[in-house]
């Protein structure tokens, strides 16, 4: 059973080492990628290299870490993104299979663009705004959404926003976990 999105975002904050233990323990094997996991850490070149367009360069050292780990968790149950910080518009920097197919947008389309891609004329303002003030505080944040697919076609988004901080403190991405809801 997948964890609760506050744990998912806890262990994908885990170094390598620990995130290759713990992942076993704590999920079903067929929520994560066993050959990936198993690479982790090891001295193959990472998945991340094949991700980065020839435009934006390579990724910081960081942002593959995540990069490789969310790869891991590409088939699971909920959609997670890794996105830039905010000075510079919070562009995706990874979008997991899951969130691939519940939006209809290829990694190309959504890697660089902010996640507004999936606002449109009946996105509630509200919860917009309640990201938008959770992005500006650094806080974490879960609200329901209504985003569009890349087809027009509605959904109820479940979207939780989680920071992540270097060693200062400081906020340099952004945790996006995501996934399709009735109400």
């Amino acid at each position: 059973m997948m964890l609760p999105r506050e744990d998912l975002a806890d262990l994908l904050q885990l170094d390598h080492d620990r995130f290759r233990t713990r992942v076993p323990a704590v999920l079903d094997v067929d929520e994560y990628d066993t050959e990936r996991l198993d690479r982790l850490g090891d001295s193959r070149p990472p998945d991340h290299e094949a991700v980065v367009d020839g435009d934006s360069g390579s990724l910081a050292a960081h942002e593959g870490a995540y990069v490789d780990r969310i790869r891991v968790l590409d088939d699971a149950s909920v959609g997670i993104t890794l996105a830039g910080p905010a000075y510079a518009d919070n562009p995706v920097v990874y979008a997991n299979r899951t969130l691939r197919e519940l939006t209809g947008y290829s990694l190309d389309d959504l890697r660089g663009e902010n996640l507004r891609v999936l606002q449109g004329p009946d996105t509630d303002p509200e919860p917009v705004s309640e990201l938008r003030e959770a992005l500006s505080t650094w806080n974490r944040v879960t609200t329901t959404v209504t985003n569009y697919r890349a087809d027009g076609s509605t959904f109820r988004n479940r979207v939780t926003l989680v920071p992540v901080t270097d060693r200062a403190g400081t906020v340099v991405n952004w945790l996006g976990f995501q996934a399709a809801v009735e109400e």
